[in-house]
């Protein structure tokens, strides 16, 4: 009888370490996007309302969080590298040319004064008038919705952007090939007007998340997690991580998410210094994680969405 009760008792304490190993790495559930095209960039605005695009002019909005999505006729077939939702009438999406919409989606514009040249890697507003965009190694403002663009700044070897707050934004990127592997980090304080070298750095900034102005981290290609909390003014490696991350961002000083090419999204529950694997599928490519209101979402191919449980 004793015997048997002690069986029992290791049963239970088996199957409980089991389930919640099952539970750890299922901490993110998939959604259905009504599409197999490769997802490229995601927005949203608050929990529920958001829009992702991606390959052949693919461009969809939701408004529960992802559980149900609505696709958007753009009127394009250009596989669209870049979309931003300013509110729940106003977006954005973007790849050799620009299109917008006033009308939550129901029909888009085409930007006539931006000239077609090379690809717009990203686009984000500050608020509905005043808006950045990054375009072959330049940066372009607008203060008119969108409708106009000067360049601000020549020569950045970024290709993407953060918008911190009305005022501040931060570009950043790169460079990696065989025999070079470079960074930069540029800041601007006031809404995009002016730019400043803030990291020249000798591995390539994958991803950069900031949770204030001044509090911000970075991936790179060397597969380093750096934080600031000046500003960018100075960085401090935090650890080398156990992979290579395609996008990093964090809720808070404490807990923060990275995605990988091979399918796994890891997370930090102590500032960045230890990680652990809370979704993996080898055959599934996250391209990209971030957060809103603390909800976390990530996308990758073949139409994969995902949000944290």
């Amino acid at each position: 009888m004793k015997k048997m009760i002690g069986f029992l008792f290791l049963s239970l304490v088996i199957l409980g370490c089991t389930s919640d190993a099952d539970n750890s790495a299922n901490a993110f559930e998939k959604m259905n996007t009504n599409t197999t095209q490769s997802l490229t960039d995601i927005s949203f605005i608050n929990k529920n309302q958001g829009i992702i695009c991606g390959s052949l002019g693919f461009l969809s909005k939701t408004n529960n969080g992802g559980k149900t999505w609505a696709h958007l006729n753009v009127g394009d077939n250009q596989t669209f590298m870049s979309a931003f939702m300013v509110n729940a009438q106003n977006f954005y999406t973007a790849r050799l040319d620009l299109f917008a919409t006033s009308n939550s989606g129901a029909t888009f514009k085409k930007n006539e004064n931006l000239p077609v040249t090379l690809t717009i890697f990203a686009i984000k507003f500050f608020n509905p008038t005043k808006g950045l965009l990054i375009r072959s190694g330049s940066i372009f403002r607008s203060t008119d919705s969108g409708n106009n663009w000067t360049e601000t700044y020549k020569l950045a070897n970024s290709s993407n952007l953060e918008i911190t707050s009305d005022l501040v934004a931060y570009a950043y990127g790169g460079y990696t090939s065989d025999a070079v592997d470079n960074g930069q980090i540029l800041k601007t304080t006031d809404s995009g007007q002016t730019w400043v070298t803030t990291l020249n750095s000798d591995s390539n900034i994958i991803s950069v998340s900031f949770i204030s102005d001044n509090i911000g981290y970075y991936v790179n290609n060397k597969t380093e997690l750096h934080k600031t909390i000046n500003g960018a003014t100075t960085w401090s490696k935090i650890v080398t991580l156990p992979v290579y991350p395609s996008s990093v961002c964090f809720i808070n000083e404490k807990i923060g998410y990275i995605s990988t090419y091979e399918g796994k999204i890891l997370e930090t529950k102590d500032a960045g210094l230890n990680w652990k694997i809370v979704y993996n599928e080898p055959a599934e490519r996250i391209f990209k994680i971030i957060t809103k209101d603390n909800a976390v979402f990530a996308i990758g191919d073949n139409g994969l969405f995902l949000r944290k449980r």
